[in-house]
């Protein structure tokens, strides 16, 4: 009765997956129709600027003036935006609330700070403002090891320790509209108070700690004198222990939101429109990696397109200003700043930030970059800032050093490309609008509004966590985090048919039957993955993902041959395919698949059928173009 129903659900893939098939060349080849008006996408999640897998912005909803942009690892990238309007500042981009600075510095951020300690238990109430600490010995925090890495003052070598920090604040009422927080490092475990109320348990911290206080403990903090109270222990080993009062540093406390009017997010960009008082500023992220006009494949460049408008012919002073936060970035790092052929340049770390010469100010406070640029308000204005990024490894593949695809030869700089990319931006804007008219339409034309909200934002969501590397034998090769990974490249390629990028196809396919066809692979299936960026020829996934390996690369196989109306990318590799296809062939014969759950995402049996109904389709296509 299995078996049976086995045959039967061949027949009804076989029809399914050359359906699926059909379905997705289709999407990738229907005429220009007429264009329709531009699908209202709005992502919870979507990618702002994909410039490099380690720096590509993203932003979550409307939050664009709300909280800065994150990258992929999570990180915010410190980043705010302001237009001032005759005088008044308007917040389109970031937040104001990242950099804190100390009410009670750690040890770490002082030459310490003054402290009294016990190492027996002082009774009841020790904690409390009220607390008469006059016999407790006095010390200088941090407490523990005198010549360890960390800069503590006074040995701490007890099993216990009890230490009370007076602080005093002079006007409470500048903490109002601040989050406050209290920084700590312990070793082993810690309990803290303020004014007596308790704050928060935490156990061994190998750095430094930070949280933000509630409203109510904030409230309990008073004009004079305060205490910040720690209990610590130590269950062996090293000792540690160091805490201070923090808040944070409103540089832009004046500046209110913009006013969001529209978002617009498509396939190559996504476009915000804010009221800034009787000014309508338009900002517009591009990646250029997405241009289809240059041949800008793999550029760590992103630019943020800006233009002001006004309906009254009333003149207004305006200024458009963007702050970034490196040392919140890198830390504390050496600021470069040049002017080159009517560019701006600024450099900290890995970053580059640039910004034409015309009516543009560069200054470097306290560890913030801030660019700014006087703009006409009298008739429409416009200007961009290019954010562009160098990554600092290099991959290696098969005992050789792989230079990203824009730096093959090693003698370009990114300072280079962002010109390129700056002196073409009208150019690229207007590319990226006629290109997004033609994605939203085919969208539309073809699956409506849901295969839109799908697919648009897909473009950079998969140029956001893959590179571009050019192989020995001068291949283009795309890989993620996981090199060949074979099933993320199986999730990547409906969106890659549809936008037409069959270059791209083949560029994740390749290493795969490259590892495969050389010798350091003689299984008869695909591995999954073969590496970890940024070093190949060591799987990252061990068990056994065979099946699914084998009919994913037979499937999108298929797919390239279909969209490419030409069986040549499959005869080049037809002898993996046909020993992938006899593996699966043995694997669904040899095996016994139980009508319960047969459907399942991850059912070998659906998969083994799916690879194989691509395989009889190659069949079918080697006889058509011979």
């Amino acid at each position: 009765m299995e078996m049976k129903t086995n045959v039967r659900l061949v027949g009804v893939w076989r029809v399914i997956i050359i359906s699926v098939i059909v379905s997705l060349i289709y999407a990738c080849s229907c005429p220009d129709r007429k264009i329709l008006s531009l699908s209202d996408i709005t992502p919870s999640e979507h990618t702002l600027l994909a410039i490099t897998p380690d720096f590509s912005l993203k932003v979550l909803g409307d939050t664009l003036n709300k909280s800065y942009p994150k990258l992929r690892t999570g990180k915010v990238f410190p980043i705010t935006g302001v237009l001032c309007v005759d005088g008044k500042a308007y917040r389109f981009m970031g937040s104001d609330s990242l950099r804190i600075f100390s009410l009670a510095p750690l040890s770490n951020d002082s030459i310490g700070w003054e402290g009294k300690y016990s190492f027996l238990f002082p009774g009841k109430g020790w904690e409390q403002k009220e607390y008469d600490d006059s016999l407790w010995d006095e010390g200088k925090g941090a407490f523990g090891p005198v010549k360890g890495n960390y800069p503590a003052h006074t040995l701490w070598g007890a099993e216990n320790i009890y230490v009370r920090r007076h602080i005093r604040v002079d006007d409470k009422d500048l903490l109002k509209e601040h989050k406050v927080y209290v920084r700590y490092i312990c070793d082993d475990q810690i309990k803290l108070f303020c004014n007596g109320r308790y704050l928060l348990k935490s156990g061994f911290t190998n750095q430094t700690k930070c949280q933000r206080l509630t409203d109510e403990a904030i409230n309990q903090i008073v004009n004079g004198d305060n205490v910040l109270a720690a209990y610590c222990r130590n269950t062996g080993g090293p000792a540690l222990l160091d805490f201070g009062l923090y808040i944070e540093n409103k540089t832009y406390t004046d500046a209110e939101p913009a006013i969001l009017k529209q978002k617009d997010v498509q396939a190559t960009r996504t476009q915000f429109v804010f009221q800034c008082g009787d000014v309508e500023l338009q900002i517009d992220f591009i990646s250029s990696s997405l241009s289809e006009k240059w041949d800008m494949t793999g550029w760590p460049v992103g630019l943020l397109s800006y233009q002001i408008r006004t309906e009254r012919e009333k003149e207004h002073t305006v200024k458009i200003l963007f702050d970034v936060d490196t040392e919140w970035m890198f830390g504390k790092r050496e600021v470069n700043s040049w002017v080159e052929q009517g560019w701006r340049f600024t450099k900290s770390d890995s970053l580059y930030l640039a910004m034409r010469t015309d009516e543009t100010r560069f200054s470097y406070e306290d560890n913030h970059i801030i660019l700014s640029q006087k703009l006409c308000s009298g008739k429409e204005d416009r200007g961009v800032l290019l954010i562009g990024y160098k990554e600092g490894q290099t991959l290696q593949y098969g005992g050789e050093n792989l230079r990203p695809f824009w730096n093959n030869d090693g003698a370009k700089e990114v300072k280079e490309l962002m010109k390129s990319v700056g002196n073409r931006c009208q150019e690229l804007r207007q590319e990226s609008e006629k290109l997004d008219y033609k994605w939203n339409d085919k969208a539309l034309q073809v699956g409506g509004e849901t295969l839109a909200e799908y697919i648009l934002p897909a473009y950079r969501n998969f140029l956001s966590s893959h590179r571009f590397v050019l192989s020995p034998d001068d291949k283009l090769f795309c890989f993620g985090d996981t090199l060949g990974n074979v099933r993320e490249a199986y999730k990547s390629f409906p969106a890659l048919l549809f936008f037409n990028r069959v270059d791209w196809m083949k560029s994740l396919l390749d290493p795969v039957f490259i590892y495969c066809e050389g010798i350091y692979w003689n299984k008869k299936h695909p591995p999954y993955d073969i590496g970890l960026y940024p070093v190949s020829g060591k799987q990252v996934k061990l068990e056994s993902c065979a099946v699914e390996a084998a009919a994913n690369m037979l499937i999108m196989t298929t797919a390239i041959v279909e969209a490419e109306q030409d069986f040549g990318y499959a005869d080049m590799h037809w002898s993996q395919l046909i020993l992938w296809a006899d593996y699966l062939q043995k694997r669904i014969k040899k095996e016994t698949f139980p009508l319960e759950g047969l459907l399942g995402e991850n059912d070998e049996c659906v998969k083994c059928t799916l690879g194989l109904e691509a395989y009889r389709r190659l069949i079918q296509l080697k006889e058509a173009y011979e």
